[in-house]
């Protein structure tokens, strides 16, 4: 799909859509995301309609379909290809699942249904809307400026943002947070009078079925209305932020829900008053319930301010001891994002024992895609094996659940690497970082060398290059062991 401005746009360009462009296709169901669906095949079909092709591809929606609101059925017997869903996302994933396939959508094979593993697979942006004099616009960004702001405002094309709706769904993420995890004063109004920038930008995110969640201050109430108190047991604090949901969902009925950092790096939050982190969550999950709203609260808390000589305060245990003792005082619609290790995305860690100690809490585990400790983006690192090792790992051993199924309560977060950059993503080659995060965040066991040469397929077709095969040779032999090529070269006594 041609994006203006001449936007490479990684994954699926147009040759990806050959297969299906040249085919009969019937859709049978109506709503947004089956308009999304039709304008997809209409656009394959501009392209390729001309050329002959066996066969017919056929979408349906069926109510009685056993898929849940995701998933859907592929059926191929003797040249017809039938995706079946209960909803129209299982549709629109299922059409991007036909043209990852290939030719082999079209080739006789046992049905299939397919499922997301985990309900909510999510892109943190820390994207600020002004140039902070420290953060720049985007913390921690390799790939340019914001995709969502520009000059202090909400970018005015939203094209662009369409088009990375269609990248994300592509790769099966279906939540994107639209600001920076530490919110600034003006950052801080996005909750209040400049909410109608943020619902432009969910119009577009929504016709892929990505629901668009805000970073909010724990101090919004005294920052935007002069309250004298954040205590998150003060009624009038309750009261607070009860309104400004409302408000919120006023303007974007299908919002997501808010992320807080709270007392952590010099960032507000529930210690001031004396109280705990789960009356932080609990207070801004209770205003959000009645919305079917979800609060994101990271559990990444640590005194940034702290003397490293002082050996008995330990950063790397900090969110455990913060939070190990509250499992069971969250909300249901409290989620604790934790990061993936106790450290601080590092190149190797350990899995964080927070992950695996609140059994009775909803948890998140959060990766980076951008590469903040490895590489920059400016060096090659595949990070999906580093991914896959930890999802893959049981905290409690051998007979106990792996940390992919610990997510499911919460789902998986990623702290995005796309910027305003021609290639999304500064270096081309982190696209793969942010194509193999959805594509875990959806089957969390998938082999990271398959997902790579997925990538790769759907990125390098033939029309792209000169030498298709060869590039995708070194590309291979280049990526599949680069993560541990950057840490031999990086962290020699790791």
């Amino acid at each position: 799909m041609t994006v203006p401005g001449g936007i490479d746009p990684a994954w699926l360009p147009d040759e990806a859509l050959r297969g299906i462009g040249s085919r009969r296709v019937l859709i049978e169901g109506g709503g947004p995301l089956v308009d999304t669906l039709r304008a997809e095949v209409a656009y394959a079909q501009g392209k390729f309609g001309t050329l002959p092709g066996d066969g017919d591809v056929a979408f349906r929606l069926d109510g009685a379909a056993d898929t849940g609101p995701e998933g859907f059925t592929l059926a191929r017997s003797g040249g017809h290809t039938t995706v079946t869903a209960a909803a129209p996302a299982g549709l629109l994933y299922g059409f991007f699942h036909v043209v990852r396939l290939g030719a082999a959508a079209f080739a006789d094979a046992p049905e299939q249904t397919h499922r997301p593993a985990l309900s909510r697979r999510m892109l943190n942006h820390w994207d600020n809307i002004d140039v902070h004099p420290v953060m720049g616009q985007v913390e921690r960004g390799y790939a340019g400026g914001s995709l969502f702001w520009e000059d202090g405002r909400a970018r005015g094309d939203l094209d662009r943002i369409r088009t990375y709706a269609r990248l994300l769904a592509a790769c099966g993420i279906n939540a994107v947070c639209v600001n920076n995890v530490n919110v600034h004063e003006t950052e801080a109004r996005l909750l209040g009078d400049r909410i109608g920038e943020v619902a432009a930008i969910a119009g577009e995110l929504r016709k892929y079925g990505i629901r668009t969640h805000l970073s909010v201050s724990f101090a919004a109430p005294v920052v935007l209305d002069g309250l004298d108190t954040a205590d998150p047991l003060d009624d009038s604090v309750r009261d607070w932020w009860r309104t400004a949901a409302d408000r919120v969902y006023a303007h974007i009925p299908d919002f997501g829900g808010f992320v807080v950092k709270a007392d952590s790096e010099g960032q507000p939050g529930p210690f001031a008053y004396g109280r705990s982190h789960a009356d932080g969550a609990n207070l801004i999950a209770d205003a959000l319930a009645p919305h079917g709203g979800t609060v994101h609260w990271r559990a990444f808390v640590y005194n940034h301010t702290q003397d490293w000589r002082d050996r008995t305060t330990d950063r790397a245990r900090a969110a455990y001891d913060h939070f190990a003792t509250l499992d069971g005082q969250f909300r249901d619609n409290a989620v604790l994002q934790v990061k993936h290790g106790p450290m601080d995305f590092q190149v190797r860690e350990p899995v964080s024992p927070v992950i695996g100690a609140l059994p009775r809490t909803r948890v998140a585990v959060e990766l980076q895609a951008t590469q903040e400790y490895t590489g920059q983006q400016r060096h090659v690192c595949a990070l999906a094996p580093m991914w896959s090792e930890v999802l893959g790992f049981r905290p409690e051993g051998e007979d106990g659940a792996t940390v992919g199924r610990l997510a499911g309560g919460g789902g998986l977060v990623a702290v995005s690497n796309a910027g305003a950059d021609p290639c999304w993503t500064g270096h081309p080659l982190a696209q793969f970082n942010l194509y193999a995060f959805g594509r875990l965040a959806w089957q969390p066991d998938a082999d990271p060398e398959q997902l790579l040469d997925e990538w790769i397929e759907l990125t390098f077709t033939p029309e792209r290059t000169a030498d298709p095969e060869r590039l995708r040779s070194g590309l291979r032999a280049v990526l599949r062991r680069s993560w541990a090529t950057y840490e031999k070269y990086t962290a020699p006594l790791g």
